[in-house]
């Protein structure tokens, strides 16, 4: 029997055939997949970054109100976005914390090009979510009422600019910020005890504001706060924000700022004033002269009633009084007092306008370390002088208390602050300054706010 030979050759085109269509169709599929799968991630990307800009926005506009939020993190959304932008959903939870959140949500179907030939993928769903935690704020504002404010613009420009300021911020009793102000001149007050419900009160005590007196700006120092009402404003500041009760887990961010258009000159100390016998310790408020006025001398002055000098002591002076009676303050051995307790050299010290200054300006350093070195919720510090009369040492001292990058003594292992100088005030016309000092709190207010919500 004759066997036929099989055709090899021919075999082999028959299968090559089948190879190569089958090749093409998964070449095909993988090239589509590889077009659809780039849309998608284009596309997530341009969601994720439309979705954490509309966060961040809400977050930042939160103080007013979520309606306003929601308007304003939809138009951030819309303008990340582009063309046809799906509608986010916005909304605000809370995390087991307690701390307020924004979350924003988004989803957009995206019609395939090649994956639709398989009808389960005609469009793929693609969605991003954000969400941002904002931390509670603690502040106390510290503002300048010396006499000198009625005269560069500074107090004009306060009243407009602190009411602006406080609005960026939540005042929701219980669950939003707690802010306070404390003002200074000769002595210092607490204007506003660090509370819920801010803006009103705050709004009020800066339009009623009268400036008058000196420039009692500093804080205790390495000494004990010696008035819980009238001490030294950075103190008082720090003794506000401290008292403020943070739950456990709560993310909370802690700032003190601080305005002025001078240098601090006034300290306050407790002074045995009694003579021999007579245990009673009277606080003082002393200093209150500036270089410019060509005098070393130092105004001994009653806190509680700060435009009541008592006496002007000239250095080398045989004693001065201390009440409205006109006494000669004597210490225990029935001496008259001539000194003062330096914090700096640790020596009883004479009394002259460039001591006392100069222990103003030490006590302010040591207190504002303080603060930015608490151990649990350190205080972040932003500075502001404004006018001629902050100096270039004046402007060294505001930058070392914020703790500012530029300041000599730097320290990067605190919390870091800024200071911002206002120089053209007074100014022509007026509004000019004014319109300074606005710029200048809402580029804090704008700090303050990104630290809320990192």
């Amino acid at each position: 029997m004759h066997m036929r030979k099989p055709n090899i050759l021919t075999n082999d085109r028959g299968q090559i055939l089948v190879i190569f269509a089958l090749s093409i169709s998964m070449l095909l599929l993988f090239t589509g997949l590889a077009i659809d799968t780039g849309l998608l991630y284009v596309t997530k990307s341009k969601l994720s970054a439309a979705v954490d800009g509309a966060c961040l926005a809400g977050m930042k506009s939160l103080a007013q109100g979520q309606t306003t939020a929601t308007s304003v993190a939809t138009h951030i959304f819309n303008a990340n976005y582009g063309s046809n932008p799906p509608v986010p959903g916005v909304t605000f939870p809370t995390d087991a914390s307690g701390n307020q959140q924004v979350k924003v949500t988004a989803t957009v179907n995206v019609h395939t090009l090649f994956m639709q030939l398989l009808t389960p993928f005609t469009t793929v769903p693609v969605s991003d979510t954000a969400v941002a935690t904002r931390g509670k704020l603690i502040m106390t504002i510290v503002l300048d009422r010396s006499g000198s404010m009625g005269n560069d613009g500074g107090m004009a420009g306060l009243q407009a600019a602190v009411p602006s300021f406080v609005n960026d911020f939540d005042q929701t009793p219980n669950t939003g910020d707690e802010v306070g102000m404390v003002s200074f001149s000769s002595n210092s007050t607490i204007d506003y005890a660090i509370n819920y419900s801010f803006k009103t009160p705050i709004n009020n005590d800066i339009s009623s504001m009268t400036p008058n007196g000196g420039t009692f700006g500093t804080g205790a120092g390495t000494g004990t706060l010696l008035s819980n009402t009238i001490g030294p404003p950075l103190s008082l500041a720090g003794l506000m924000n401290d008292g403020v009760t943070i739950p456990v887990g709560q993310n909370v961010v802690k700032v003190v700022v601080y305005f002025t258009d001078g240098l601090m000159n006034t300290i306050q100390d407790n002074f045995h004033c009694g003579g021999v016998g007579n245990a009673t310790l009277t606080l003082l408020n002393y200093g209150g002269h500036d270089a410019s006025q060509g005098t070393n001398n130092v105004a001994i002055q009653d806190p509680t009633a700060p435009n009541t000098t008592f006496y002007d002591y000239a250095p080398g002076g045989t004693y001065f009084e201390y009440n409205s009676a006109s006494a000669k303050c004597k210490d225990s051995t029935g001496a008259y007092v001539t000194t003062f307790p330096s914090q700096q050299t640790g020596l009883q010290t004479a009394l002259s306008r460039t001591n006392v200054t100069a222990e103003a300006k030490y006590r302010a350093n040591k207190t504002a370390t303080a603060l930015r070195s608490e151990a649990s919720h350190p205080n972040y510090i932003y500075t502001i002088g404004l006018g001629s009369g902050v100096d270039s040492p004046t402007q060294m001292l505001l930058k070392e208390i914020a703790n500012d990058p530029t300041a000599d003594t730097y320290d990067n292992t605190q919390t870091t602050g800024e200071f911002f100088l206002i120089a053209d005030c007074p100014s022509t016309p007026s509004s000019t300054c004014t319109n300074h000092v606005l710029q200048v709190f809402q580029t804090i207010a704008a700090k303050v706010l990104l630290r809320l919500t990192q």
